[in-house]
């Protein structure tokens, strides 16, 4: 399965662009998603990973058409 995850703000700044192209097997979780993203680098501990506009926890399983956005911590006023 193939997933675009969408990237905001310091997560988009540190990976250089808007999304990344994810390839998973059928059955991967939201854990399993993010070990495929080592471009975040030190950043991605500090994220939360939204699917289909829910924050989700490491264990929730993947499936086709799922929209995947990493979601960085924010601050200001």
């Amino acid at each position: 399965m193939t997933f675009n995850v969408l990237l905001f703000a310091a997560a988009r700044d540190t990976a250089g662009r808007d999304f990344i192209e994810v390839e998973l097997p059928e059955g991967s979780r939201v854990g399993d998603l993010a070990a495929a993203l080592p471009q975040l680098g030190a950043l991605l501990p500090r994220c939360r990973i939204a699917v289909n506009h829910e924050f989700a926890d490491g264990e929730q399983v993947l499936k086709v058409g799922d929209e995947i956005a990493v979601i960085p911590p924010v601050s200001g006023g």
